[in-house]
């Protein structure tokens, strides 16, 4: 009897257990699994000669409360693209040897890109070799108006969307650059609000740069964001800060560094850590610019050298030209004599001449 009661307070207990297991730690874990892996988004707005300045003017309210609100950094250095390439929105997509090395690195990663152009930024024929569905039309607005019935149907995890309104039809030739810039932002504005409605701004990461001479670089983390500035970054470390927030290893041939402080962190050790990575590229960023201060430096003394020869040489080639130019005066002065010289000579032979003809002629009655 006592061994049946035994067997069944047991029974009731691994019951309980199981069932605990499965109804509050079991769901607990799945919540923190899909907490450490939700649904990301990305959507990457490049406008065409924005300056950071710019963004707190009146004309830019969307742009400027992503700013107020996400991370931002005070100075961005632009890419720079050689005469006759493709455009810096292609390299900050990592354009190599006519590959998108960030659109390879995330469709390898089975995440679906798109880019949105209105002015043709992106050529089809690059499109389609990298495997990046693309959208083209004659401007902003009818482009991104057929990206928003697209994300309708398929919710893209990473978009690309050039802005450059000078192509907008209708638009006069004298419009300000303010003009321009506020369509840009109402196409931003109109994403967000997409975002909104679908119940994806939590997910999302909403990035902004530019190619003006001084361009912005902000980047919004949802509802999760917390404001913060930062002094300077590179273009070229976006790419590597989309595959990191991806959740992807970065390709080795892609340049730039990840933006660890503008990810928010999920742990305190996996800040540190971030932190750490970042210390390391700023250190060899250091160190490589040091190295071209050395080189710069290295070339100023090689022009200093160079200079003071030049300047040995010429003062060499000045006292040559002085000794000859002494020589000459020299000469001419002996010339000046010997004519002057000469010019007596023949006149006292023609006297003497003269007397003697009058001379011989008295004596010898020479006619």
């Amino acid at each position: 009897m006592l061994k049946n009661i035994l067997w069944a307070t047991l029974t009731t207990l691994i019951c309980i257990s199981a069932l605990v297991s499965g109804g509050i730690f079991y769901p607990a874990a799945a919540a923190a699994s899909n907490a450490d892996n939700p649904n990301k988004y990305i959507f990457l707005f490049f406008v065409q000669g924005l300056n950071d300045a710019d963004i707190n003017g009146l004309g830019l309210p969307n742009m400027k409360k992503l700013k107020n609100e996400g991370i931002g950094y005070q100075h961005v250095t632009k890419t720079t693209v050689p005469a006759g390439k493709q455009a810096t929105f292609t390299s900050i997509l990592g354009l190599r040897d006519n590959q998108l090395l960030l659109i390879r690195a995330l469709e390898d990663n089975n995440i679906d890109c798109i880019a949105v152009d209105g002015s043709g930024a992106i050529s089809a024929s690059l499109a389609k070799e990298n495997r990046l569905e693309l959208i083209t039309e004659k401007n902003d607005q009818l482009a991104v108006d057929r990206f928003l019935d697209k994300i309708n149907e398929q919710p893209y995890q990473f978009a690309a969307i050039y802005l450059d309104d000078a192509s907008r039809t209708g638009q006069s030739s004298n419009s300000s650059e303010s003009q321009r810039w506020s369509m840009a932002d109402n196409q931003v504005g109109r994403v967000i609000n997409r975002l909104i409605r679908i119940d994806k701004l939590a997910n999302s990461t909403i990035i902004i740069t530019g190619g003006g001479n001084a361009p912005p670089l902000l980047i919004f983390n949802g509802i999760n964001n917390q404001p913060e500035s930062f002094y300077h970054c590179h273009q070229l470390d976006i790419a590597p800060t989309i595959c990191q927030i991806f959740g992807i290893i970065t390709p080795t041939e892609m340049p730039g560094h990840i933006l660890y402080e503008g990810l928010t962190p999920t742990t305190s050790k996996s800040l540190t850590n971030n932190l750490k990575h970042r210390i390391n590229d700023l250190q060899e960023e250091c160190q490589q610019y040091n190295q071209q201060i050395s080189l710069y430096e290295k070339e100023q003394q090689s022009m200093q050298t160079q200079k003071a020869e030049l300047k040995k040489e010429r003062t060499s080639i000045h006292n040559i030209i002085s000794e000859k130019d002494s020589t000459v005066q020299r000469l001419s002065r002996e010339i000046s004599i010997l004519k002057f010289l000469g010019t007596g000579i023949f006149i006292i032979l023609l006297i003497g001449y003269i007397f003697e003809y009058r001379w011989l002629r008295k004596k010898f009655l020479i006619f």
